[in-house]
């Protein structure tokens, strides 16, 4: 009779322990689902960012590649300007349009001339030129002369930061005096609101002056001096 009474209760305890394998099973096992879910997700998103910062990178030196303007000789610059004049006159094409369509193209660009530093260099032996020697090796790194077929462009200042830009019909007057028998020359530009750019040692001055007095207004080129004879 005691035996009797005992299996009922017997079976019970074996079914709520079944019951509580079961569950504890099921929550192990949804358990290591969410975990192997959680860690697919970062790992997917962080492919897709490195994925993306490449494709990024990729299309920064793109597009740094197609930014990098072409240089002319002043050969090629007096056949374009050529062209274009024709195309002006027959009436093909309006002179605002052709900046739109032509891509802008370096002529000529580099720092002033290293003789600048030899009459400073030699002020050295006294003390106080050791102040304007400084001043010309700083101008070798910081000041930079760009000549386009738009513009002409002066970066300078003690950190070479300082940028002046005009383009060639802004121009109303030019004068120049050669240094060294024409290895470079100090180039005075005066423009029409009144502003003064100085360029100080600009080399390959011959085809540079040549190439800028062939690009500006007619009046300003009755007002500026005539290109030099090499």
């Amino acid at each position: 009779q005691v035996a009797a009474k005992m299996a009922p209760s017997m079976h019970r305890r074996s079914s709520a322990l079944a019951s509580v394998l079961a569950v504890g099973g099921l929550a192990a096992f949804s358990a290591s689902f969410a975990f192997l879910f959680a860690g697919q997700a970062p790992r997917s998103a962080a492919v897709q960012s490195t994925t993306s910062g490449l494709t990024a990178l990729e299309a920064v030196k793109a597009g740094k590649k197609k930014k990098q303007k072409q240089r002319l000789s002043l050969a090629e610059a007096l056949e374009r300007e050529k062209k274009e004049k024709e195309a002006l006159a027959k009436g093909e094409v309006e002179k605002r349009d052709v900046a739109k369509l032509s891509p802008e193209q370096t002529f000529w660009e580099g720092p002033p001339s290293s003789t600048e530093c030899f009459i400073p260099f030699l002020s050295c032996f006294v003390v106080l030129g050791i102040v304007p020697f400084i001043a010309a090796v700083n101008r070798q790194f910081r000041v930079k002369y760009k000549i386009t077929d738009r513009r002409i462009s002066v970066t300078s200042g003690w950190d070479g930061k300082d940028v002046t830009e005009f383009s060639y019909a802004e121009i109303a007057e030019m004068k120049f005096g050669l240094r060294y028998f024409g290895y470079c020359a100090d180039l005075r530009i005066n423009l029409r609101d009144g502003a003064k750019v100085e360029v100080f040692g600009l080399l390959n001055f011959f085809d540079n002056y040549r190439y800028i007095y062939s690009r500006i207004e007619k009046d300003a080129r009755k007002k500026s001096d005539k290109p030099p004879r090499e």
